[in-house]
């Protein structure tokens, strides 16, 4: 233990449980091997091989060093994992494609969807199953399904809320714990021939959570194209209107449209429960 002002050293070797919170630390030539935390403004050396866990809160400049360490963070996953859940009455087989992405393949309604995890790819998932033995457990919670799945970033496992408007953060001492995840549709409408067909306005029959939401503002975006989604122009969003049970999802004045079509796109981070349909008052 050291509380020294400094500590010089022409050419040192140390084997120790080492701990300085002097002014700061200069060696000419060392070879430590040692657990170490150096709390000093700063500390210099010239040639230095460390075999120890490292904890530093203060510079560190070195002409020449060679680091091998245990660090926190994702490595490269190229293996494919599948995995089947059944949600809503509804049997999913999911394909993780190491970190390229996360396809789910629903076996009523026939479509493939693709899932990720807010800026990845992929859905960090890479197992889950139907645990009958958590349907308890489920129950106290809250979560309102039995579907157990594991995080390979976090390393959790937790169980999924079809219910929830937001995904809750894996970190529970992040102040932000709500965390909002876009869910996109898309549609289309045609056009034939070389009449331009007029949009006056767009609905959307559905309805909304309900739910109260802190941490971020949820909305509703709609989108659309006319080059068959090369390019998107957005109609504007609504946002959650509080005490509001009947909130009015609509868009005007979209302009004309020509042939083949257009294409609308419809994001939605937490402020919708479902979508039963679209429609288009074209006069």
């Amino acid at each position: 233990m050291a509380i020294a002002v400094g500590i010089n050293s022409d050419q040192g070797q140390t084997l120790v449980t080492y701990r300085s919170i002097a002014g700061g630390d200069r060696a000419s030539q060392l070879f430590a091997l040692a657990p170490y935390n150096v709390p000093s403004q700063s500390m210099r050396t010239v040639q230095a091989a460390f075999s120890l866990p490292l904890s530093i809160d203060a510079p560190v400049r070195a002409t020449q060093a060679q680091v091998l360490a245990v660090v926190k963070g994702r490595v490269a996953n190229p293996q494919i994992r599948v995995f089947t859940f059944t949600l809503d009455e509804h049997d999913y087989y999911g394909i993780r494609l190491g970190d390229t992405g996360t396809i789910l393949y629903d076996t009523y309604s026939q479509q493939w969807v693709e899932w990720t995890s807010e800026t990845d790819n992929f859905w960090r998932v890479n197992c889950a199953i139907n645990w009958v033995g958590a349907q308890k457990l489920a129950f106290t919670l809250g979560a309102g399904t039995d579907i157990l799945v594991g995080d390979d970033t976090w390393g959790l496992l937790y169980l999924l809320d079809p219910t929830q408007a937001y995904d809750d953060h894996p970190n529970y001492l992040n102040p932000s714990q709500q965390i909002p995840f876009p869910r996109i549709v898309m549609t289309q409408t045609t056009v034939q021939g070389r009449e331009n067909v007029p949009c006056y306005v767009i609905f959307l029959d559905t309805d909304n959570y309900g739910l109260s939401v802190t941490d971020f503002v949820p909305n509703v975006e709609l989108e659309f194209s006319d080059d068959q989604g090369q390019t998107f122009i957005s109609a504007g969003s609504i946002t959650d209107q509080p005490n509001t049970s009947d909130l009015d999802y609509r868009w005007y004045s979209l302009g004309q449209m020509s042939s083949p079509g257009r294409l609308f796109r419809i994001t939605d981070n937490g402020l919708l429960t479902r979508i039963d349909a679209m429609q288009m008052n074209d006069g």
